[in-house]
């Protein structure tokens, strides 16, 4: 007997639960069906953070805009703070990064600490090298650079947010179900049904409409579908460390370190030489190393040369036995009291980015009657909000802003399409 569902929705990530609860907004009862427990993969390893800053790509500013505005009504579980982002290195690279982003607000430029607005709400201030040191004292040792500090931003609750939209999709009549998406059948070309997996029994589910939104099963199953889009899978890794002293200031943003750098002394590479998988990290290394504070410790990431898998296997990465050193280290230019916590074994854990060559994500039809909502390379926790609710109206037919029309997969059929790098270039 063929079970009938109105909405499928593949995957109970952050992106999955919220097209699904948008979805249900709108009259319809979705199912979400997920192989793991809900926000167990990627949307559970992130660093939760949230900006609005992207530098040269105002759809994604859009994107993560609308999902500000609907979080509101989550804020109570959420809990977002308003900390920003804080990124540390020259000048010049800086005040490019912000001429690139006009949608964050105006631009603001201090060279004493008595102009800088510290509950600013939104908007880019630079701090030049006096302003910086007196604004953060714990950055005192950073002589002749500044920092750009971007509001809105900070972090929130996954998980809490995660959870809301699950039972507020219960209460509109949606549902979770255990089990394995398989493919699809088709009847006139058309896809009508989905093979699904349950308790070692396969059955066929008809639909009104079907999401894609799988995380990191997303390339694995676009291929199965005769879809092959260019996406690649990231894994990355985050590490939490004990700081009963405080090493790393509790009250601080997220701070990243905004330069190249080499996390190996010289005579430390002189020993690591003949270690095949550290020896890509012993030379130069690029931007990107960043940290907040969480709880009794902190997080420190830095995933500095990351690399591609075409389809992952599984839902989770096994991180390699020196992540959590190499993040460490990374942040050692801007914090260089956390030396002291080298030999400390910190709680490893992480997911895989799935990203378009562009990191833009796929957000919209794919072929009749099937949609996707995915390759959110980093910016999952900060995106789903405005992806779901923007799948969700298109999806019924209703008004849908520029902005989510660039994501459509579509865009990679089309042979004058130039992916744009920006986004790329500020993955985290």
């Amino acid at each position: 007997m063929e079970r009938r569902v109105e909405a499928l929705v593949v995957g109970g990530g952050l992106a999955g639960l919220s097209a699904a609860y948008f979805l249900g907004r709108r009259g319809l009862r979705p199912w979400v069906l997920e192989r793991e427990a809900p926000l167990s993969c990627t949307s559970d390893k992130s660093t939760e953070a949230y900006r609005l800053f992207w530098p040269g790509d105002e759809d994604l500013a859009a994107l993560v805009r609308e999902s500000l505005d609907l979080l509101p009504p989550f804020a109570g579980v959420a809990r977002p703070n308003r900390r920003g982002y804080l990124y540390v290195g020259r000048l010049e690279a800086l005040e490019a990064m912000a001429l690139e982003a006009p949608h964050a607000g105006p631009l603001r430029v201090h060279r004493e600490a008595a102009t800088y607005p510290k509950e600013a709400a939104s908007g880019l201030d630079l701090l030049l090298p006096g302003a910086l040191v007196e604004v953060f004292p714990y950055l005192g040792h950073l002589r002749g650079l500044g920092g750009l500090h971007v509001r809105p931003a900070g972090w929130l609750s996954a998980q809490g947010l995660g959870m809301a939209l699950l039972e507020g999709l219960r209460a509109l009549g949606g549902r979770l179900v255990s089990g394995e998406f398989l493919g699809v059948e088709r009847e006139g070309g058309r896809a009508r049904s989905a093979r699904v997996r349950r308790e070692g029994r396969e059955e066929a589910w008809s639909f009104g409409l079907l999401v894609l939104a799988l995380g990191p099963g997303l390339p694995r199953a676009l291929r199965a579908l005769g879809h092959p889009l260019p996406l690649t899978a990231e894994p990355h890794f985050k590490a939490w460390f004990p700081d009963p002293e405080g090493r790393f200031p509790r009250e601080a943003p997220l701070l990243i370190w905004n330069e190249p750098q080499e996390i190996f002394a010289p005579e430390e590479r002189a020993l690591l030489e003949g270690e095949v998988e550290l020896a890509p990290l012993l030379g130069p290394l690029p931007p990107g190393a960043h940290g907040r504070p969480e709880g009794e410790g902190f997080l420190a990431l830095y995933n500095p040369l990351p690399r591609e898998e075409a389809a992952p296997s599984g839902c989770l990465p096994s991180p390699p036995l020196f992540a959590g050193e190499v993040a460490l280290r990374g942040l050692f230019p801007l914090l260089p009291r956390l030396r002291a916590l080298l030999g400390v074994r910190p709680r490893v854990d992480g997911g895989y980015y799935v990203r378009t060559p562009e990191n833009r994500p796929l957000l919209g039809p794919l072929e009749e009657g099937v949609w996707v909502l995915g390759a959110l390379s980093g910016y999952g926790v900060m995106a789903a909000l405005g992806a779901g609710n923007a799948l969700a109206a298109w999806a019924l037919g209703e008004g849908v802003p520029a902005w989510a029309r660039a994501f459509a997969p579509g865009r990679f059929l089309d042979p004058a399409y130039r992916p744009k790098a920006e986004a790329a270039r500020f993955q985290l």
